[in-house]
């Protein structure tokens, strides 16, 4: 049985539209959008660098898009900064993509103040979480944590996140912050898409699932609605940590 997924259309950094032949349209079912992480069907998620072409999207596609990928990760020094850190220290949190040399798009709820089965530091003397602006200054974003074409693990480069420039505008689940050295000098950036994917179009999802290393997925748009904020596909595997890839 198909599992059934939906994004945001403002919450990707581009959606990757390449027009396919037209494909049959399949019924999605929406569930709530957090926690939508799922596989669909056999789980055929494969390393960027090893891609074998196979999934909807060239590697030549997938070679030339991987790279701004990146993951945000808590920095693991959260019990030398609070009296009580919370349980996040160190945490691999979720993907996201740089759109500029220095500004990373990502997903909203991973600065949320409130966050089911985990707590946030407290601000030293109170039992108040820290604010989403500070949440934000306890990450770092890793790129090329990933696996090369010999299945050998490649340098991380880590760069410091300094501030959060947008967080949950207009009640939409994304998030962009600043980060220190200009990344987006080294491995690229992404542009934003002006116009929505299409029906059938063939999506591409360049992830980090599970916290793992990065990893990519494709699909067709199974699903879409007039004035629905949501564009559907039942065939793309992602898990917790995809959240806010490009």
């Amino acid at each position: 049985m198909d599992r059934k997924e939906q994004v945001s259309k403002q919450g990707i950094a581009e959606f990757h539209s390449l027009k396919t032949e037209r494909l049959p349209r399949f019924p999605v079912v929406f569930v709530n959008p957090m926690g939508v992480e799922s596989i669909c069907g056999a789980e055929d998620l494969q390393h960027v660098e090893r891609y074998d072409g196979t999934l909807g999207v060239t590697k030549e596609f997938v070679d030339a898009h991987q790279a701004p990928v990146g993951q945000l990760q808590w920095n693991d020094d959260l019990a030398s900064k609070y009296t009580h850190p919370g349980n996040f220290s160190g945490i691999r949190s979720n993907s996201g993509t740089l759109i500029s040399d220095d500004l990373f798009l990502t997903v909203g709820h991973c600065f949320d103040q409130q966050q089911d089965g985990w707590a946030v530091p407290r601000i030293n003397g109170t039992n108040n979480p820290i604010s989403s602006q500070e949440i934000a200054k306890n990450m770092k974003v890793n790129f090329n944590y990933q696996v090369d074409s010999s299945n050998t693990p490649k340098p991380v480069q880590s760069f410091a996140v300094l501030e959060l420039i947008e967080y949950l505008l207009g009640g939409l689940n994304f998030a962009i912050v600043r980060l220190d050295g200009k990344p987006g000098q080294i491995f690229g950036h992404t542009k934003i898409a002006k116009t929505d994917a299409k029906l059938n179009d063939m999506l591409c999802i360049i992830q980090h699932p599970n916290g793992g290393m990065k990893q990519v997925e494709a699909g067709p748009v199974t699903f879409l609605q007039d004035g629905d904020e949501r564009i559907g596909f039942n065939s793309i595997d992602t898990l917790p940590g995809t959240s806010g890839a490009g």
